[in-house]
């Protein structure tokens, strides 16, 4: 199938796929812990503020899904040029290179990262997401797609720290306040943590951050034949 046939297709079923993917992805059995947060959350509001949070439950549950709905989408309406294809690459490179550190300091559940990238900044992983949602923009060769990818990370990683700073804040306590007095939440002029702990392969792939970068990575080319189709 050609990739017009294929966006043809996409564009004439996508409504009721998309669908029925919410639907599956919205079972409590699938929720984690910072999506059942949001969702209680939106339980307890009441008038107004109950539709906000309803829709902030909304974007932190379906963020990954909206994130992989939003790259593909990019590639079917795609016009990419060598430049900036190439531009977007090298970020989306220097992203991952970010996630995969992070990745290795990070043992989710059982203690507060605080060492590495976490030293500098409490959410590094979501500044990878940041930056390889720019990298996805350049590569598409629209530069419409780059506002577009950006009010998407911000609709979807705002709720979502919002939410895992409560949870952190329950689970360790004091612990987290000193750290959150240490480390700004993305960037800023305080003192960095001094930070406990060394990075591991083994808690890369626990995390399952290779599969992460190997599906970016596979978006990409899609890119990449798009251009030289």
């Amino acid at each position: 199938m050609s990739l017009t046939a294929w966006r043809d297709c996409v564009l004439t079923h996508y409504p009721h796929r998309l669908l029925t993917m919410t639907n599956y992805l919205g079972t409590e059995r699938q929720m984690n812990a910072v999506a059942r947060r949001s969702f209680e959350a939106a339980d307890a509001a009441i008038g107004s503020d109950r539709h906000v949070a309803q829709w902030r439950a909304f974007f932190v549950r379906r963020r990954t899904f909206i994130g992989l709905v939003a790259a593909f989408v990019l590639v079917l309406f795609a016009e990419p040029v060598p430049e900036l294809l190439c531009a977007g690459a090298g970020l989306m490179a220097s992203a991952h290179l970010l996630r995969l550190v992070c990745a290795g300091f990070l043992s989710k559940d059982t203690h507060l990262a605080t060492a590495g990238p976490f030293a500098y900044c409490r959410n590094p992983l979501y500044v990878g997401n940041f930056l390889v949602v720019i990298a996805f923009a350049l590569m598409s060769g629209r530069l419409i797609a780059l506002p577009i990818m950006l009010l998407f990370w911000v609709l979807t990683h705002a709720p979502t720290v919002a939410c895992e700073e409560e949870l952190l804040h329950e689970k360790f306590g004091e612990e987290f306040e000193e750290y959150r007095r240490q480390v700004p939440r993305w960037f800023g002029c305080r003192k960095c943590a001094t930070g406990e702990g060394e990075f591991r392969w083994s808690r890369v792939l626990e995390n399952g951050e290779h599969l992460n970068i190997l599906s970016a990575w596979m978006v990409a080319a899609m890119f990449y034949i798009e251009m030289v189709k």
